[in-house]
């Protein structure tokens, strides 16, 4: 798991993984194969029923595979309950088992399933894997042949750890080929890992929040997770949507708490288009707390040995308040603290004039200041962070600035938070709310994940009055806010094998906000964030040395981008037409990172094989295929089950103009004219020839960010016509 530390006094703190084996190499050390697995088999001695199973349940016989057992448990050692972080003992042990066993029905999940991962850092962890063939013949895996996997990012979700998924560490998994694996084959693997957690004195330790969606690729007949902790533990679990809770049950060491999770008999889900995940499908979330003292400060946690799962608004409120106070004392980099880095902030902006500002220029300028904080970063600041960075500045100037506190809307209501990480902060200034950045934002941007969201205006508590707790919603963005425009112009080449287009992009609003980050990737826009907050050139200083130094490095980089650059678009349009695509060129209009150009726009002219057939002497032409790749709604996925969630709403503008080739006539234009217009959205095109171009104009619309279920008709109707429409063709006859 990814540590997350909390301090009371500035730390410097580091996570490190202890390791028993050098991953300089890619070949895993011969002689600690047989430690390996014989350190795995008393996992497969272990009496479950699920894994003892190897008939799949009628009703399952269609699916890909279907998953037999999954069991996983964690452990903390006991070395740790003499005195959580005392001079003696600075280090928590945390032992994981997993029991894995899936039948392979067609070759799609024989795929999936050709390498087995297994992590190998400690002489005492364990891993095994053997294959049950039809006959009924079971064979090990060898491990001989393993080799170290680059990333853990790498590595498939049933071969993942609690804790490394979320510590990152690199080169700790290994990964094998499972050879003459076949279609009605079994796969079962066990495996032991010990992993060390040098927490240096800190007294408080929160483990990433643990999201298990019960549903997965396949059907799951049996499903269980073990948390084993110590006393200095605080355990918090949420179930919702029908999915069992976590139990509290009897540890064997008096000392420790147990708590177990067990799901049994999921099938796969068919709603896969339009879902919130975490709001619909059966979901179990939890976390693990460590604490060196009962009462801690700025915690969202509740008792020791009491599966806490869920806190009161004014609970939520009290500790948001207590956290973000905090936050100032927080390490930040080479300032040490968020507080000096306010004060340093706050001092350079003062040398640029800030105190004669007007309200509007001075927040406006410490918005993109704090822009230019996190490109130059190599991670954007959390929520609370910025808050508090942009509170303080503006309280600076006696700006009065509320906080607010909410939720994202892909993971709940206010009652569903559970962990410190589902609180999003927000500043409120007057009717306006400011969002956290990243390098593209500008002031007043909405975040997607934000809009309409349930949120408190919180303040400071007041001893014997209690703490002000005011409910709202966030702004919410309709369809003709968040708007993508395309222009696009085409020709035939002059031996009519290929469609020479060029893409004129224009975004705004969270359109903008999703298309922004691949659009200026690899372009030097970080050279000149400077500008949005009146800040210095970085050469006014410089000596003529040192400014020419300065220049070549940024001429370099300009260079490497441009390479880099061709690659990317190249790949992006390849994915939007499903083709082989010729690139030609990229250009940016505007970038739109700052207030007064809030647009994005820019060309790309590229060119297509794909679009069109021979047919004799005439001309097939896809031009409505120039939109794009569109949706495809398979047939079992027809019928709903689930209510409706887009994302945002949105439209999308097409206008394709299309030069008909000199001595050439086009049949097929008024085909191309559809409407589709109801409650939940629209598609129209419209096509008319004019002045020796076919002019096709296309609109499509999710008038609504979510919908009930019985919509789906609606929805259906305008999806399958975008989709239908992007297949119709022009007919091109040479004139007589």
């Amino acid at each position: 798991m990814k540590i997350q530390f909390k301090n009371i006094l500035v730390l410097s703190v580091m996570l490190f993984i202890s390791s028993a084996v050098s991953f300089a190499q890619n070949v895993i050390d011969e002689d600690f194969l047989d430690n390996i697995e014989g350190n795995a088999k008393i996992l497969w001695s272990e009496n479950i029923p699920a894994f003892a199973n190897n008939t799949v349940p009628d009703k399952y016989k269609d699916e890909s595979a279907v998953v037999f057992g999954f069991k996983r448990s964690v452990t903390i050692d006991k070395k740790s309950r003499s005195g959580f972080l005392s001079k003696g003992e600075r280090s928590l042990l945390f032992f994981e088992n997993v029991r894995f066993k899936i039948k392979l029905n067609d070759r799609n999940s024989v795929k999936s399933f050709t390498e087995v991962y297994f992590r190998y850092s400690d002489k005492t962890d364990g891993f095994s894997a053997k294959i049950t063939k039809t006959d009924g013949s079971v064979k090990a895996v060898s491990l001989n042949d393993a080799v170290g996997v680059e990333s853990v990012s790498n590595v498939p979700e049933f071969f993942k750890s609690f804790f490394d998924q979320q510590s990152g560490s690199q080169r700790r998994y290994y990964k094998v080929a499972v050879p003459d694996l076949e279609p009605g084959d079994i796969l079962e693997y066990v495996t032991i890992t010990k992993s060390k957690l040098d927490v240096m004195g800190t007294g408080y330790i929160e483990f990433s929040p643990q999201y298990e969606v019960c549903n997965k690729a396949y059907p799951v007949l049996y499903n269980q997770i073990i948390m084993e902790t110590d006393d200095k533990s605080f355990f918090k679990s949420l179930s919702i949507n029908g999915a069992p809770d976590f139990k509290k049950e009897a540890a064997s060491d008096a000392d420790f708490y147990r708590y177990v999770f067990t799901d049994a008999d999921r099938g796969v889900e068919k709603d896969v288009n339009f879902i919130n995940s975490y709001q619909v499908y059966p979901l179990t979330k939890f976390q693990v707390i460590y604490a060196n003292y009962e009462k801690v400060k700025g915690a969202l946690i509740g008792e020791k040995g009491e599966i806490k799962s869920g806190f009161t608004k004014e609970e939520l409120a009290k500790k948001a308040w207590e956290d973000y106070e905090q936050t100032g004392r927080s390490y930040f980099g080479n300032y040490m603290t968020v507080q000096n880095l306010v004060d340093a902030t706050w001092a350079q902006l003062k040398k640029q004039g800030a105190k004669d500002w007007t309200e509007k220029e001075y927040i406006n300028n410490v918005f993109y200041k704090l822009r230019n904080i996190v490109v130059n970063r190599d991670t954007y600041l959390s929520d609370k962070t910025a808050a508090f960075i942009f509170g303080s500045l503006l309280y600076q100037r006696d700006i009065k600035s509320e906080l607010v506190i909410s939720i994202s809307n892909s993971t709940g209501k206010l009652k569903d938070v559970l962990f410190d990480q589902e609180i999003r902060y927000v500043c409120k200034v007057g009717k306006d709310f400011y969002f956290n950045c990243t390098d593209h934002s500008n002031p007043g941007d909405l975040v997607e994940a934000l809009v309409a969201s349930e949120a408190y205006i919180i303040a400071e508590p007041v001893k014997n009055s209690g703490q002000d707790i005011k409910p709202i919603t966030l702004p919410d963005a309709a369809y003709t806010d968040n708007v993508s425009d395309y222009t696009i112009n085409a020709s035939l080449s002059t031996d009519m094998n290929t469609l020479i287009v060029s893409r004129i992009n224009s975004f705004v609003g969270i359109s903008k906000t999703r298309n922004i980050i691949t659009a200026l990737k690899f372009t030097p826009y970080m050279l000149d964030d400077y500008k949005y907050y009146g800040g210095a050139d970085p050469t006014q200083k410089m000596k003529s040395a040192q400014e020419d130094e300065y220049n070549k490095s940024v001429k370099a980089l300009k260079e490497e981008y441009k390479e880099a650059k061709t690659e990317l678009v190249k790949t992006e349009l390849q994915n939007d037409y499903q083709q082989k695509v010729k690139y030609k060129n990229f250009a940016i209009t505007s970038d739109g990172r700052s207030a007064k150009q809030k647009t994005l726009v820019f060309t790309e002219d590229f060119e297509l094989s794909g679009m069109m057939r021979k047919a004799g002497k005439k001309y097939l032409v896809n031009v409505a295929g120039l939109v794009g790749s569109q949706l495809q709604i398979k047939k079992e996925e027809r019928t709903r089950k689930y209510d409706i969630n887009v994302g945002y709403a949105r439209t999308l503008n097409w206008v394709i103009n299309f030069k008909i080739p000199d001595g050439y006539t086009v049949e097929g234009v008024k085909e191309l004219n559809t409407n589709v217009d109801n409650e939940t959205g629209t598609y129209t095109a419209t096509a008319e020839e004019q002045n020796g171009t076919v002019v096709l104009k296309i609109k499509k619309v999710y008038k609504k960010a979510n919908n009930t279920k019985d919509k789906w008709p609606s929805m259906l109707a305008f999806i399958d016509a975008a989709y239908n429409g992007s297949f119709k063709y022009l007919l091109l006859k040479p004139k007589s």
